[in-house]
């Protein structure tokens, strides 16, 4: 389930239970030349939650780990991104 599918649901998840969904992210490949490739949008399965912000509520990514942010490269894009999400759709 998407993020976007998540927030048209009649009933948002209770603050604070970690749900996963699937984000819309932007990776960067190696192609079968040994080139990079940029801008590979993707589906990312993560864990996020609601919790309560200064201006009312947003989400968040759940780390799977303690010291997820050292060994997945990607988890803080993920989290601009959700933050981004955030900006717009809740704003």
């Amino acid at each position: 389930m998407t993020l976007d599918q998540v927030m048209a649901a009649s009933e948002l998840p209770r603050m604070y239970r970690v749900i996963e969904v699937e984000l819309d992210v932007v990776r960067n490949g190696i192609g079968s030349g040994g080139g990079v490739i940029y801008d590979i949008d993707r589906l990312e399965k993560r864990n996020i939650r609601r919790v309560r912000d200064a201006t009312g509520w947003k989400w968040q990514l759940v780390r799977r780990d303690k010291h997820q942010e050292v060994w997945d490269y990607f988890f803080h894009q993920d989290r601009e991104s959700l933050n981004e999400f955030n900006f717009w759709e809740l704003r």
